[in-house]
């Protein structure tokens, strides 16, 4: 008998590597130590600078983050899930830390609806920078790493009891004080709202689920009712009523309503153009502002179920008869302009507008003053300006009107000083203002229509105060700078005298509070739409009406 059958069986080699458990706890640690400052940050500060209270609900955290990743453990998927989840985080953090953007349901919408050409300009050196530091280096390491693996049943019970341990440790960590860190976890969402990965990956969750809730909603019409009424049907000519759906911009930084730089040069100098001097929008973000402003809703009221649900302010006025099209040199009408002719500016090839590849938004005039020369009905048009999008604010004016200097000609805001911001963002304002006041002359200027001229901008931008840039902050949260708005308007005189209207009365209107909520009331009452749909406490103008 060979001696080899008798041999006792040579041991296998020790596997070399690190544990799964020993990864995930690295992984984690990193996670929070990396991505989370300004968690760390918002955590000490709603703590009310208690460092024990804040390492242990920091504590709790990351026995959650360690609960997340021990259910990722298996050999094929421990890896992936991992970078996943450092990718994912060292992109969020970026926009957290240094911009100060909380990524929720409303921001991971304005990531799906926006366009290449807005989002380019947030994806600047600094971020791809950090993403190749934070983010890839990382997930090649994880890659790279040898894991030590033994037979499928002791990891799966490894895989449990890792389960067990970090959902009791998040729990008794929260039990020590769980009066004060209930109150933090209902009361303080900015908490948790920059807790990175968590917050961007549960607010995609909940927008999938909000897409799927809503991918069959059925439309439900409204102002079916709606009617010509006598002023509007014995008026002499066609009625042109053009509505400036603003971008970005923010009441603070317009003179018509206080501001010391001269902003609204060319609009001061015409008379019977009323601004409103407290207005409050709808949202932080197009995605949200824009719908709700041409929905029969207010804030509190308003959802992106209710807003597709229902028909809007361009279909009601469909309804009664009057033409209605959309002009668009921004990302798209939101499902707003569905039902109506529309026409898009962003991308045409147009030298003297569209140099840097993206138009600006003098690049209505020529179209205005075309369908001015054409026109047979009533009608409303619907401009949805680019305005003031950051972060890229030199790309919105051309450079004769960079009159506020010095100014910020990068996307890196952070590069910039806070006057060189500023006054970048006031020059997109003044251009704004040329714009609007260029619209008015063309109206002004010709006999063939009866015209009118509204402006609101669909919500504000946040320039370094406090820390946080640009917008689509969380509403209950939200600074003024991204809550207050412009509301403009110009009523021609032969307007004036044709709908029997008081500027005098829409002057001292303009002095009291006003919203998005008023858009829609106010453009049927100013057009003389009669319909159920129009109330008369959200009208600014009709109790104006001699």
């Amino acid at each position: 008998m060979s001696n080899s059958l008798l041999t006792p069986t040579s041991p296998l080699p020790t596997q070399k590597g690190l544990s799964p458990i020993v990864l995930n706890l690295l992984v984690s640690s990193f996670i929070m130590v990396a991505f989370n400052q300004t968690f760390w940050k918002n955590a000490y500060r709603d703590l009310e600078g208690n460092l024990l209270d804040t390492a242990i609900f920091g504590g709790a955290v990351f026995a959650f983050t360690l609960l997340v990743t021990a259910l990722f453990m298996g050999r094929r998927v421990q890896k992936p899930a991992l970078i996943l989840l450092l990718l994912i985080g060292a992109g969020s953090s970026y926009y957290m830390d240094t911009l100060g953007v909380m990524i929720d349901r409303d921001m991971i919408q304005n990531v799906v609806t926006t366009t290449f050409q807005e989002s380019k300009h947030l994806i600047t050196f600094s971020f791809v920078s950090h993403m190749l530091i934070w983010g890839l280096l990382p997930s090649l390491i994880v890659w790279w790493l040898p894991i030590k693996r033994g037979n499928w049943l002791p990891n799966l019970l490894r895989q449990a009891v890792l389960v067990v341990v970090s959902f009791a440790l998040c729990v008794g960590l929260l039990l020590t004080n769980l009066k004060t860190y209930s109150v933090v976890l209902r009361s303080h969402k900015q908490v948790l709202g920059s807790y990175q990965p968590g917050a961007p990956i549960s607010a995609t969750i909940d927008y999938v689920k909000l897409m799927i809730k809503t991918r069959k909603i059925e439309l439900k019409p409204r102002g079916r009712d709606a009617r010509k009424g006598p002023l509007l049907t014995a008026a002499r000519k066609p009625v042109l009523t053009v509505l400036f759906a603003g971008e970005t911009a923010r009441a603070q930084n317009f003179s018509l309503t206080g501001y010391a730089h001269e902003t609204n040069r060319e609009l001061a100098a015409i008379p019977d153009v009323i601004a409103f001097q407290d207005v409050n929008s709808c949202g932080t973000a197009t995605a949200t502002s824009l719908p709700c402003m041409f929905s029969r809703f207010r804030r509190t009221d308003y959802s992106y179920t209710k807003g597709i649900g229902n028909e809007n302010l361009l279909d009601i006025l469909s309804h009664a008869g009057v033409d209605v099209e959309w002009w668009d040199n921004n990302t798209g009408d939101k499902h707003i302009a569905d039902r109506v002719k529309t026409f898009q500016t962003t991308y045409l090839d147009d030298p003297a507008f569209c140099a840097a590849g993206e138009c600006n938004d003098g690049i209505f005039a020529q179209y205005l003053q075309q369908k001015i020369d054409t026109i047979t009905k009533d009608t409303l048009i619907v401009v949805h300006m680019i305005g003031s999008h950051g972060p890229s604010y030199y790309l919105r004016y051309p450079d004769e009107f960079r009159r506020f200097t010095p100014t910020c000609r990068t996307s890196e805001l952070k590069n910039c000083s806070a006057e060189e911001i500023v006054n970048t963002y006031d020059n997109t304002i003044a251009f704004t203002d040329h714009v609007l006041a260029q619209s008015i002359r063309m109206l002004q200027d010709q006999s063939r229509v009866t015209g009118a001229m509204v402006y609101m901008s669909d919500h504000g931008e946040s320039l370094g105060e406090n820390g946080i840039y640009l917008h689509g902050a969380p509403y209950f949260m939200a600074p003024e700078q991204q809550t207050k708005v412009p509301f403009i308007w110009w009523l021609s005189k032969e307007y004036q005298e044709a709908f029997n209207t008081d500027t005098t009365c829409l002057r001292e209107r303009a002095k009291q509070t006003a919203s998005h909520a008023n858009l829609f009331h106010s453009v049927l009452g100013l057009m003389n739409i009669e319909t159920n749909e129009r109330k008369d406490a959200l009208d600014v103008i009709s109790s104006c009406r001699k």
